[in-house]
């Protein structure tokens, strides 16, 4: 379970931050951790199930936005069977959208089967104020891959930061309107914070997919 959420607070001073660039040529701006043990694999093997579930948010998402009834019964269907996972009050996306699609005429034969994965990643939705931070913490275990995506919703610019339990930076993703990803591997556990940073004149939302 994720447990700790933090609240929205003002942007302190940058701390240094390890060089950490997006990686290209992937549907998410995907950082490796340089603090951390990475996995030797490329870059299409590394994408796990958290990447997965943000590109269906995404997806779904956008489909609600249209108006697309089929297309979001498709990916209600789709976030259900990973078996993700509303956390901290969210809303369940799956059953929700699968409402939303039948009320904007779906047709019956795309019907959402609520079966799947017993347990996927996790996700919650978040938004962050104008020039501020949404900061929260989260435990990782040694030697187990963490993976967290931000998935934008609103048309503006976001960036991710992780750092470990000494305020060392782990991650750090440059603003986007795209998915923002990280994945390391700890060396050892505790705790790590998430920031995700907004230097936006407007408030921007947000969903964040962990696993």
């Amino acid at each position: 379970m994720i447990k700790g959420w933090g609240s929205i607070v003002p942007v302190v001073a940058a701390s240094m931050l390890m060089a950490c660039a997006p990686v290209s040529g992937t549907d998410a701006n995907l950082a490796q951790a340089g603090a951390s043990r990475l996995e030797s694999l490329d870059l299409d093997r590394m994408r796990g199930d958290a990447d997965t579930v943000a590109d269906i948010l995404q997806r779904g998402l956008a489909a609600e936005a249209r108006g697309d009834g089929d297309a979001l019964l498709v990916q209600a269907q789709a976030l259900s069977l990973m078996g993700a996972r509303p956390e901290d009050g969210a809303p369940d996306l799956a059953r929700q959208w699968a409402t939303r699609a039948r009320a904007l005429g779906a047709r019956p034969t795309t019907a959402v089967a609520f079966r799947g994965r017993t347990l996927g990643p996790g996700y919650r939705s978040g938004k962050v104020s104008a020039n501020g931070a949404f900061r929260t913490r989260q435990t990782y275990s040694a030697g187990q891959r963490a993976e967290i995506v931000l998935v934008p919703v609103d048309d503006a610019p976001l960036s991710l930061e992780v750092r470990d339990d000494e305020g060392a930076s782990v991650c750090a993703v440059a603003p986007s309107t795209r998915n923002l990803g990280c994945r390391w591997v700890p060396t050892f556990t505790g705790a790590n914070e998430i920031e995700v940073r907004n230097d936006n004149p407007v408030t921007v939302n947000f969903y964040i997919v962990l696993n």
